[in-house]
């Protein structure tokens, strides 16, 4: 392989593998072991779940970067660039750094077909371990049981919630999804739980494994205001230093999220003082019911459970907008109707659109299932960029248009919203 450039290597990886997905570590850990000869980082945090992931990457990031150590992380997809996925100290990183690991990894994988995640993943692990960092936060990709990232043993593990998601592979129900996920817990290490509803598999497998068990609403809690602008943290498990922060301001990300980050950056020795309360507050995630221009709402739900999230919001932020379009582009695997019925109440019209890549539901097909739902007041749109400039056309001044579904439909969607100015 003697290509130079990141988009030819990024190319290049796509055609390795016949199939796009296909869950399993026998032709990564191989390798992993192969090129990695240490632990990553000092530290290893690894972070699963259905949503809420990346979220979560970037409030413990903040707050470890907030004492002056260093930390790379790993998420996945990206939105923009493949580099947003591979951050050292929060910033991307380099072109030549990637190809740099990206020939690495070709040249040790010999004749082994990796899938891109499993490239990229392998190519993230290098370059990190280069860096000889003091804390590494990696997001496992889908499910944990066989995704790549749970090659590594990590020092800590959070997941974020169990929803319906990804069933074609991870499982029918939630019990069989929760231990497909709870497979990153490790011995006698932390496994930090960020919801209070987990299926019982999670736990089982949790107390099966001999994790160190820390669960919200238990060893970690928070409180919300009744007027819902601010919560508290709360930090009181045994064997640890019991802590707090009051009055943090209400963003909008998840406040489970940040409880989560909150008690690994305890649980890796840091203070929880007033000073970490500015650091949650200014953390910031583009694309998370991020609004663009007084009138864009963007989100990258792309499953019920988050939808549901997306409406607490708007009901929330947006009670005197009275007319809301929504352009809506979505994968062809996902629960489709469940994120629409959600919607259904607070949307007064539709544009179904389709981002550019093979995946992608029809609009016909996102069409048929909102009439089947009684909505006619619905347009179908092939490109994601008209449909966004219809949306913007056809909303009042006074309006919200909403654009969510996919992390594609944003990728193509915000680049357009920029371009129209404040």
């Amino acid at each position: 392989m003697k290509n130079n450039s990141l988009e030819e290597w990024l190319n290049y990886i796509e055609r390795l593998h016949p199939k796009e997905i296909e869950l399993g570590l026998e032709r990564i850990e191989p390798l992993y072991h192969r090129i990695i000869k240490e632990p990553l980082a000092d530290k290893i945090i690894v972070v699963g779940g259905t949503n809420g992931k990346g979220t979560t990457v970037e409030y413990l990031s903040k707050l470890i970067r907030s004492d002056n150590k260093t930390v790379g992380t790993y998420t996945s997809p990206h939105l923009f660039d493949f580099n947003e996925r591979i951050r050292i100290n929060g910033e991307k990183a380099s072109n030549k750094e990637i190809v740099r690991s990206f020939r690495e990894i070709d040249k040790v994988r010999g004749s082994t077909q990796l899938t891109y995640f499993e490239f990229t993943t392998l190519v993230a692990f290098e370059l990190l371990y280069r860096k000889r960092l003091d804390v590494v936060v990696l997001e496992i990709g889908l499910g944990g049981r066989l995704d790549a990232v749970n090659v590594v043993n990590s020092d800590i593990s959070i997941l974020t919630n169990v929803e319906l998601d990804h069933q074609d592979w991870l499982g029918n129900d939630k019990e069989a999804i929760g231990l497909e996920k709870a497979a990153i817990f490790r011995n006698k290490k932390p496994a930090i739980l960020a919801h209070e509803n987990f299926p019982n598999s999670v736990l089982d497998q949790a107390n099966k494994i001999g994790a160190e068990i820390f669960r919200l609403g238990r060893e970690f809690r928070f409180e919300v205001s009744k007027d819902k602008s601010e919560w508290d943290y709360f930090f009181n498990a045994e064997k640890h230093i019991e802590s707090s922060i009051q009055n943090i301001e209400k963003s909008n990300l998840s406040i489970e999220s940040a409880s989560a980050a909150l008690t690994a950056y305890a649980l890796l020795g840091g203070e929880i003082t007033k000073e970490k309360k500015e650091v949650i507050q200014e953390t910031f995630l583009t694309c998370r019911c991020e609004l663009i221009n007084k009138r864009f709402l963007v989100d990258v739900s792309h499953n019920p459970a988050s939808i549901r999230y997306l409406v607490d919001f708007i009901k929330e932020k947006f009670k005197t907008k009275k007319f809301i379009t929504a352009v809506f582009g979505v994968m062809s695997d996902k629960d489709v109707r469940g994120m629409i019925q959600s919607l259904l109440p607070l949307v007064d019209y539709w544009y179904a659109t389709s981002p550019n890549i093979d995946r992608a539901m029809n609009p016909k097909e996102i069409i048929s299932i909102l009439q089947e739902e009684g909505i006619s007041e619905a347009e179908e749109v092939k490109k994601v960029s008209e449909a966004v400039s219809k949306a913007d056309k056809h909303s009042p001044e006074e309006g919200l248009v909403l654009i969510f579904g996919s992390f594609y439909t944003l990728s193509e969607a915000v680049p357009l919203l920029n371009s129209f100015g404040p």
